[in-house]
C-alpha cells in the first residue's frame, strides 16, 4: 500500500478517475490527451483487467452502486484530489412504457427493483461530490436525454448545478473525429470556477472501412490463433489510420497481428454470406436461406462496404456478429478488426474469452473520441478564461433585478413553498387573475392543507373547492391528483421527477416547479413559456427538450436554475416574452437575446427614414 500511495503522490497532473471504465477506451484517449488516469473502476473483472494492463494505474472491481466501498479504496490509495471525474455512466432507462403502464409498475413494486439500475448516475455524482474536481465528463448514448422521459438527464443537470458546475452537452458524431464507423455519443461536460470548454472542431475527410482494416491478412471463419504473421499487401502503403494503429508496437512485434480471431461460420450462414454483395442485408438473400422473417429482421445480416463507414459497433457483436459481415471474406469481423473500428491500437490486448473481448470492444468509448474531448478538457482545467460565464451571470443578475422590481403574481413560486401548495398553484391557478391567486390559494389550503385531507372530504370536496374559487375543471384535476397521491405514494408528495409525472395532468413544467419551489432543487420547469424564452434568446426554433433545458441552465448562470431564477423566468415568459406581441423593449434580457436584438435593429432601420424625412 505504501508503494501505491507513493505512486499516487508522484503522479503527474492533471489527473483523472474513470468510473464505469469498461475496457479503457475513454481512459486511453484521456491518457493520450495528457491526463494521468489514476483509477479505472468497473463491475466487469475482465474489463478492469484489460484497462489496467493497457492504460496502467489502479483497477477497482466492484458494483459501483456501492460508492462507499469505492471511496474507501480511493482513500486507502491516498487519492484525495483529481482534476477530472469521467465515466460512461450506464444510466439504463427505467421504462419506455406509457404512463398507465408506469403507474402499474409503481403499484406492483417493480419500479423499486429497477431504481438501482436507473440510479447509477447518483453513485457517479457521489464521487464527484467527494472530489469536487474542476471538470466532470459523462459519456453515453444519444438516447439518454429521452430516458425516463428526460428524468435521468434532468437529474444529472440538477446534481451538477447543486455542486456549482456549469454544464454543456453535445451529441458528437464520432466519424467526424477519425472513427471509421457510424457512431454518435452524448458528451456532457461540467466545469467549475469559470472554466470554459472549447469543443473540438470536426476533422476533414472520412476513414473508410478499407482505410481502417484493409491491411489485415485474410482469415477464415473459426480462426482461433491469437498470433498471426502481419504482411500488408505488396505495393499497398499503409493508410495514416493503419500506421497509427501499428505505431506503438514494440520492434519484436511489428511483423505480428494479435487477436485476429473470428467466429466459426455455420454452413447455412456461409451460403447466405456468399449471396450478399457489399451493402446488402438479410432482405436481399434468397427466401430459402432466410431462417427469420425478412419483414421483421430486414437487417439481420449486413455485409459491410469497403468504401463506406462501418455500421456502429455495439456489444451485439459478441452474440452472432451478423451485423458485421466482412466485405469480401465470408465471415464476420475478427476481434482485431472490431477493435480497429473502435480505434483501439494493435498494441491494445483484451482479457477474457473471445465473447468477453468482443463485448468489451462493443461497449467501449472510441479512444479517438476520448482523446479529442480530453484535449479540450485538458485546456479547460489548465487555462482559466472566464468571459462567457461572466456574460451569463450578468444576464441572470438583470433578470432577478427586474423581477424584484415588479413582484410576482404567483404566490407559490418562491423558495421554501409547501410542495402541495406548488402543486395546487401550478395545476389550478396559472390562469386565474393575478389579483385573485393568493386569495384562492389560501382558501384551498385551509380546506385541504394536504392531499390526504382533501381525499377524506369525500363528496364534500368538490363543492368546497368550487366555493373556494376553483373552476369545475381545476377542482376535478386536483381531486384526481389527490387520489393518485394516496394510491401511489400514501398521500405523500414524491421528490422524484418521474414519480411526479405519473400523477394525472402533471407534466414536466409542473413536476419541475414542485421540485424547485417545494423541494429546493436546481432544475428547469420546461413548458411552452420557458421553451419560448430559450428559443428567442438563442434565435432559433429548437425542439429537442434536452437542448432547451441546457440552454436554460446556461442562462441561469453559475448558481444554477434555483427558485429565484425560475420564478423570474416564468414571470418574464408570462408578462414580457409573450407568444404574441412580445414586449421586447421592456425585457431585461434584450441585450442578451437574439430575437430582441433583431427587433431593436429592425426598429432602428424603420425609424431612420422617418427621421430623415422629418429633417
Amino acid at each position: 500500500m505504501t508503494g501505491v500511495r507513493s505512486w499516487v503522490a508522484d503522479a503527474p497532473r492533471p489527473r483523472a478517475i474513470d468510473l464505469f471504465c469498461g475496457a479503457g477506451g475513454l481512459s486511453l484517449g484521456l491518457r493520450d490527451a495528457g491526463f494521468t488516469v489514476l483509477v479505472g473502476a468497473d463491475v466487469d473483472a475482465h474489463a478492469v483487467e484489460t484497462h489496467t494492463a493497457n492504460v496502467g494505474g489502479l483497477g477497482y472491481v466492484g458494483d459501483l452502486a456501492d460508492s462507499a466501498s469505492l471511496l474507501e479504496h480511493l482513500d486507502g490509495w491516498g487519492i484525495d484530489e483529481v482534476e477530472l471525474v469521467a465515466g460512461g455512466v450506464p444510466c439504463q432507462p427505467f421504462s419506455r412504457a406509457g404512463q398507465a403502464k408506469m403507474r402499474e409498475l409503481v403499484r406492483s413494486g417493480a419500479r423499486a427493483r429497477d431504481d438501482a439500475r436507473a440510479g447509477l448516475w447518483r453513485s457517479f455524482m457521489t464521487v464527484v461530490e467527494r472530489f469536487r474536481p474542476p471538470a466532470v465528463l459523462v459519456e453515453n448514448v444519444p438516447e439518454l436525454p429521452g430516458w425516463d422521459d428526460g428524468s435521468v438527464l434532468s437529474g444529472l443537470l440538477e446534481a451538477l448545478a447543486d455542486l456549482g458546475y456549469a454544464v454543456d452537452a453535445r451529441i458528437v458524431d464520432c466519424f467526424r473525429h477519425g472513427v471509421p464507423q457510424h457512431r454518435a455519443r452524448l458528451i456532457l461536460v461540467g466545469l467549475r470556477d469559470g472554466r470554459v470548454l472549447s469543443w473540438p472542431e470536426p476533422e476533414p475527410g472520412l476513414v473508410t472501412l478499407r482505410d481502417a482494416i484493409g491491411d489485415l491478412p485474410p482469415v477464415p471463419g473459426g480462426q482461433r490463433a491469437e498470433r498471426l504473421p502481419y504482411r500488408p499487401r505488396a505495393g499497398a502503403p499503409l493508410t495514416p489510420f493503419q500506421a497509427r494503429m501499428r505505431r506503438d508496437l514494440p520492434a519484436a512485434e511489428r511483423g505480428v497481428i494479435w487477436d485476429h480471431v473470428t467466429k466459426a461460420v455455420r454452413a447455412d450462414d456461409h451460403e447466405a454470406y456468399t449471396r450478399l454483395l457489399p451493402g446488402q442485408t438479410y432482405a436481399d438473400i434468397p427466401a430459402h436461406l432466410q431462417r427469420y422473417r425478412s419483414d421483421i429482421f430486414t437487417d439481420k445480416y449486413k455485409r459491410l462496404s469497403w468504401d463506406e463507414l462501418s455500421r456502429t459497433v455495439t456489444a451485439h457483436i459478441a452474440k452472432d456478429g451478423y451485423w458485421y459481415i466482412h466485405p469480401e471474406q465470408h465471415r464476420t469481423l475478427s476481434i482485431r478488426e472490431a477493435a480497429r473500428l473502435q480505434t483501439f491500437p494493435d498494441s491494445f490486448r483484451f482479457a477474457g474469452q473471445p465473447s468477453h473481448r468482443l463485448a468489451q470492444i462493443g461497449n467501449a468509448v472510441p479512444p479517438f473520441l476520448g482523446e479529442v474531448i480530453g484535449r479540450a478538457l485538458h485546456r479547460a482545467v489548465t487555462e482559466r478564461a472566464t468571459p462567457r460565464i461572466a456574460t451569463v451571470g450578468s444576464a441572470r443578475r438583470r433578470l432577478l433585478a427586474w423581477h424584484s422590481g415588479i413582484g410576482s403574481g404567483h404566490p407559490w413560486r418562491h423558495e421554501g413553498a409547501e410542495p402541495w401548495a406548488v402543486l395546487v398553484g401550478e395545476l389550478c391557478l396559472g390562469r386565474a387573475r393575478p389579483s385573485e391567486q393568493a386569495t384562492i390559494l389560501a382558501r384551498v389550503m385551509r380546506i385541504a392543507p394536504d392531499p390526504r385531507t382533501l381525499g377524506g372530504l369525500g363528496t364534500d370536496a368538490l363543492p368546497r373547492l368550487r366555493t373556494a374559487g376553483l373552476s369545475r375543471a381545476s377542482a376535478d384535476a386536483l381531486l384526481a391528483v389527490a387520489a393518485a397521491l394516496e394510491e401511489l405514494y400514501a398521500g405523500e408528495i414524491p421528490e422524484e421527477d418521474l414519480e411526479l409525472r405519473l400523477l394525472p395532468g402533471v407534466g414536466d413544467g409542473v413536476a419541475k416547479a414542485v421540485l424547485c419551489f417545494g423541494f429546493g432543487r436546481r432544475t428547469v420547469p420546461l413548458d411552452a413559456v420557458t421553451a419560448r424564452v430559450a428559443n428567442r434568446v438563442h434565435g432559433r426554433d429548437e425542439r429537442r427538450r434536452w437542448q432547451l433545458r441546457l440552454d436554460l441552465h446556461r442562462l441561469a448562470g453559475p448558481p444554477g436554475p434555483d427558485a429565484a431564477f425560475n420564478g423570474a423566468l416564468l414571470e418574464l415568459g408570462t408578462r414580457i416574452c409573450r407568444s404574441s406581441r412580445p414586449r421586447c423593449e421592456q425585457c431585461p434580457l434584450r441585450t442578451d437575446c437574439a430575437t430582441g436584438l433583431a427587433r431593436t435593429i429592425e426598429h432602428r432601420e424603420l425609424s431612420e427614414p422617418l427621421h430623415e424625412a422629418a429633417a
